[in-house]
């Protein structure tokens, strides 16, 4: 097949069409609130969907070989396309199905019509028959990216304390196998710190929830601050809360309490931590281990803490 001659034919017709789908299609759409912000926040919108819609016809006449090289390039970036739509938070999933549906059959009224009034013989019926392949396997794509980071997003939220973006209590009890696991396989240590954030409710009824709400994000980043490696953090309550410190003895979590215990005094000099911290036996079978034992240890060796150092800030 002469896919130069067919494009010399048909490519100018197929191009010709793609203002007045991309119109009917931002018509369609900008009715629906969600879609008229974001079309709002996005001004590039349209070009994009030009460009796409522009590359697609150029590929309808290309050799077989770059034909299905294209048809992969295309699948990957709608799957980029929709984990990017899944991180606007812009829509549901209904919505993105009109979306996709909109693009689809504006494409299909228009650019088939074209061919179906210009000429229909062989060449064109290839056209026709790519140009389903391609959209079809893009829409594809696209859902699958979004629903891809959707379910990541939505496991995320199962497992994070909204408030902190530190890990909940019900994540502790799966993340704690996976690090002692880990630790026996690498023969390193693996220490437990039980950290109370003391006088919160002070700050709260002194200077308002949305205070003490600060004092908890300033927590959680100063965690951060204090080992930039670290990524274990878990917030059992209001503020209490819990840290698997890899690689780390008794000795070296102390340090670490000591500088967090600093970094939390800078936000109000009211604020300190308490601490318990245990060092955990590195075990090969760690989910037969009664790991609220040592959590007990560790919030008695807390308690003592606090009774012997609250409100002040040890070097």
């Amino acid at each position: 097949m002469n896919y130069s001659a067919l494009k010399d034919e048909y490519y100018p017709l197929l191009i010709e069409v793609i203002p007045t789908i991309l119109k009917e299609h931002h018509d369609e759409m900008k009715s629906i609130n969600e879609f008229n912000l974001y079309f709002h926040n996005s001004p590039n919108y349209l070009n994009e969907l030009t460009d796409t819609f522009t590359r697609h016809c150029e590929a309808f006449f290309l050799p077989d070989d770059e034909y299905q090289g294209f048809i992969k390039t295309s699948d990957n970036e709608a799957f980029d396309l929709g984990i990017a739509f899944a991180e606007t938070n812009y829509f549901t999933v209904d919505l993105i199905l009109k979306l996709t549906h909109s693009t689809r059959m504006c494409c299909i009224r228009h650019m088939l019509n074209a061919l179906n009034e210009y000429k229909l013989n062989q060449g064109s019926s290839m056209i026709i028959e790519r140009f389903f392949e391609l959209t079809n396997n893009r829409q594809n794509s696209f859902y699958e990216g979004y629903i891809h980071k959707q379910n990541d997003m939505l496991k995320k939220q199962s497992i994070t304390d909204p408030l902190t973006g530190l890990y909940n209590r019900r994540y502790f009890y799966k993340c704690i196998i996976k690090e002692m696991t880990k630790a026996y396989r690498m023969r390193h240590p693996i220490t437990l710190m039980l950290i109370d954030l003391n006088n919160l409710k002070e700050i709260n009824d002194e200077y308002g929830h949305k205070e003490g709400d600060r004092l908890l994000e300033h927590f959680s980043q100063s965690v951060t601050k204090v080992r930039s490696n670290f990524d274990s953090g878990f917030r059992f309550g209001g503020d209490e809360f819990v840290i698997i410190v890899p690689d780390c003895t008794e000795e070296n979590a102390e340090e670490i309490g000591a500088r967090l215990n600093k970094e939390v005094n800078k936000f109000n000099s009211k604020v300190s931590l308490s601490y318990g911290i245990i060092n955990l036996p590195l075990v090969e079978q760690p989910e037969k281990l009664n790991i609220e034992h040592y959590l007990k240890i560790a919030d008695d060796r807390m308690y003592k803490y606090k009774a012997q150092y609250k409100n002040t800030v040890r070097n």
